[in-house]
């Protein structure tokens, strides 16, 4: 799958297709209004034409929300190692309607967490 942000600086690549895409209505996930596919880092490459991501961190500080610096799209997300598994998660909103349309959504409660 391959995906990219709105001005295109920042693109991503994954080895597989996601078998579903994630919704999450927490404090940050629905400001965002991301739809994220999970992967294991090293299906993940993530590359940049003119500047890196910003990356914004909080709380228990187990998450980095990367977004674009020039259009400000948030991309994707990695898992520091304070939290106990490797993640990436992509943001799939950036893939086109055709690959999203296909994909089952599963909604997460993270507000109640």
């Amino acid at each position: 799958m391959k995906l990219d942000c709105h001005c295109g600086n920042i693109r991503i690549e994954t080895n597989r297709e996601p078998e579903e895409i994630t919704r999450c209505n927490c404090s940050i996930c629905r400001r965002y209004a991301a739809q994220w596919a999970y992967f294991d880092p090293s299906e993940v490459t993530i590359t940049f034409e003119k500047e890196a991501s910003e990356f914004y961190i909080w709380g228990d500080r187990e998450l980095e929300f990367h977004r674009c610096g020039i259009c400000g799209c948030v991309t994707h997300y990695v898992t520091t190692p304070k939290c106990p598994g490797a993640i990436t998660a992509v943001n799939a909103n950036m893939a086109s309607p055709e690959v999203l349309e296909v994909l089952p959504v599963r909604h997460v409660n993270g507000a109640e967490f």
